[in-house]
């Protein structure tokens, strides 16, 4: 008869054997099982049996033997690979979608830097705020490290959100030590990357407000207050940047072994002032982030409505589209995954560079239409002299607008000043940095006020805040007005995201901590959710804010540029002018001298000044 094959066998002794030795130790729980000895060629089959990684390393080096396997190896742990987007979407593609790939990595990271700029670095236990231990670690603080990647990360490069439950502590301790910095292992930006950073946070739709901030000023105020304000925030940025120096020469001289903080704006006020000042920090950017999508929920149904009146020559109130936009915005609120967003952010980046570009172009051949002197056989530079000389140097009646206007036009650039450092790659770019940022913000100033002047100068003092309904009637102009609306509409959720969190987070202290010693898992990190209650409860948060932003914009839907103007003094000034020099001051005891200690001071007392004469006359003026 024909024998039975040997795997026959092993599948007909293997099973069985199991069963009754599981039978065999529930009745002699007394007698331990001896060791199984080492199968012998005869036997080898039917004492084979099956086997999971790290089980039994003995069995496993005697099976290998029996094979004539010379070599052993330890089993590896599993991992589970996580492959970031933008590396799916650089495989095997064409060299647009490749394009658009690194574009879109960009703008994911760069609202994840954004938004941990925002918050800063949580803390589980704010009583102890001295003991590293206690200290969470943000990985988006520079999450601008994705910027235009060059190169993937290797596995080792790659965490596992959570350990293998069989890990124990005496592993844990022969392991090397888990460098918490993320620039450590060699990931980073460039600075064209940190310029395009710049250029995305500071450019945005505020830059419409500046034609009517001129008219309402005159030339001999804006253009001086603008120089101004700009000379106090490079000086502040520089600020900053030294205490992100003090403080990575501090972070150098740590061990290794201690866990290392990735720093932004709110993580050096804590470290000069403690809690509450990191406290202050994050509410001042709260409000200043709610106040931003108070003035979109204003801009938008008053685009519309001029839109609306163009094309289907219906007029529809303001109060209409606000509502329409408030049943857009709350379902976007509920979105916890900053990622999804991403899409609609660089469509929106697209639509504000075309509104730009053409209202630009359509401003200079305002300009250049002859007529304005009497003369048709006028020369284009004859029309803008005539322009440039019909502009009122000073309005008394609503220069100190102006005051608000000019600084709430840096508006997020002060945020991510500390991150776009953190996230550039070699130190050699590092110290080109400082330098950079001031060209870059210099350049950015000075297109502000070539377009503020140009459409000034062109549309004449009846340009309105909003200056996309003051275009003249025409397609393009109507383009320009749906594309921007469509932009801030996209933009608002993304806008809103930071205030939202940081709300939820205070919720979160009321209610019971969800998750493993209250801690905050790093996948939740990576989707940009920092708060750990439950998603209906977050909604309704995010709803009722919303709702209670398009009440205060129905009150104010009339006064957009007082609007502007207190959102920029009330809380741009601190943020910009007030906080960082006094952070200098604090971190800087005993290395910075007397001298510009004293420029510290008088830089923070002009923008406390600024601050209560904006607020103040712009409170006083309010029909």
């Amino acid at each position: 008869p024909i024998e039975p094959s040997p795997t026959r066998s092993f599948l007909h002794q293997a099973g069985p054997r199991k069963k009754k030795k599981r039978k065999k130790n529930k009745k002699n729980n007394s007698n331990p099982t001896p060791p199984a000895t080492a199968p012998t060629s005869s036997n080898y089959y039917g004492s084979l049996q099956t086997y999971t990684a790290g089980e039994d390393s003995s069995r496993l080096a005697t099976l290998a033997k029996e094979f004539g396997l010379s070599r052993q190896r330890l089993p590896r742990p599993q991992i589970r690979l996580r492959v970031p987007e933008y590396a799916l979407e650089n495989l095997n593609m064409s060299s647009l979608k490749n394009i658009y790939g690194r574009m879109k990595s960009f703008d994911n990271e760069f609202e994840e830097m954004r938004l941990s700029a925002s918050l800063g670095t949580p803390r589980e236990n704010d009583n102890d705020a001295d003991d590293d231990e206690n200290r969470l670690l943000l990985r988006e603080d520079s999450s601008m490290v994705g910027l235009l990647l060059t190169r993937l990360p290797s596995l080792d490069e790659i965490e596992d959100d959570e350990p293998p439950a069989t890990a124990t502590k005496k592993s844990s301790a022969q392991s090397p030590p888990v460098n918490e910095d993320p620039h450590a292992a060699g990931l980073g930006g460039t600075l064209s990357s940190a310029t395009l950073g710049i250029i995305k946070g500071m450019v945005g739709p505020a830059i419409l407000y500046l034609p009517h901030g001129f008219a309402g000023a005159g030339y001999l105020v804006a253009i001086p207050m603008l120089l101004l304000s700009t000379s106090l925030f490079l000086w502040s940025s520089g600020c900053l940047l030294e205490c992100w120096k003090m403080e990575m020469m501090s972070r150098q001289q740590q061990q290794q072994h201690q866990r290392q903080i990735a720093l932004s704006y709110p993580e050096l006020a804590y470290r000069a002032w403690g809690i509450k000042g990191q406290r202050l920090v994050q509410i001042g950017i709260t409000l200043m982030q709610s106040g931003v999508c108070l003035t979109y929920l204003i801009f938008v149904p008053q685009n519309l409505r001029t839109s609306a009146l163009l094309l289907l020559n219906v007029d529809i109130s303001t109060t209409v589209w606000l509502l329409l936009m408030v049943i857009v915005q709350i379902p976007l609120s509920w979105i916890r995954d900053i990622r999804r967003l991403t899409v609609t952010n660089l469509l929106a980046n697209v639509l504000i560079l075309f509104g730009l570009l053409s209202c630009l172009g359509l401003a200079m051949r305002q300009m250049g239409e002859s007529g304005s002197v009497g003369d048709e056989s006028t020369s284009f530079l004859e029309e803008i002299m005539y322009r440039a000389k019909s502009l009122p140097a000073f309005n008394p009646d609503g220069w100190f607008l102006f005051l608000g206007t000019s600084v709430l036009l840096f508006e997020g650039s002060i945020t991510l000043l500390v991150p776009l450092i953190e996230a550039v790659n070699t130190p050699e770019d590092k110290q080109k940095f400082p330098s950079m940022y001031r060209t870059v913000i210099i350049g950015i100033v000075s297109f502000y006020a070539f377009f503020g002047t140009v459409c000034w100068m062109a549309i004449g003092d009846s340009v309105r805040t909003v200056m996309t309904t003051s275009l003249p009637q025409g397609m393009l102009a109507t383009m320009i007005q749906l594309a921007y609306s469509l932009a801030v509409i996209f933009t608002f959720p993304l806008q809103n995201f930071p205030s939202l969190e940081i709300v939820c987070a205070s919720v979160e202290k009321i209610l019971p901590k969800r998750g493993v010693g209250g801690k905050i898992s790093s996948s939740k990190m990576l989707k940009g959710s920092y708060s750990e209650i439950s998603n209906g409860q977050r909604n309704i948060i995010s709803s009722m804010v919303v709702v209670s932003l398009s009440i205060v914009a129905v009150l104010a839907m009339d006064d957009l540029d007082k609007v502007v103007s207190i959102m920029g003094g009330l809380f741009g000034c601190p943020l910009a002018f007030v906080f960082p020099p006094l952070i200098e001051n604090e971190l800087g005891k005993g290395k910075i001298g007397s001298q510009k200690w004293i420029v510290n001071l008088v830089v923070a007392t002009l923008g406390v000044g600024a601050m209560f004469v904006s607020t103040l006359t712009t409170l006083i003026n309010w029909n």
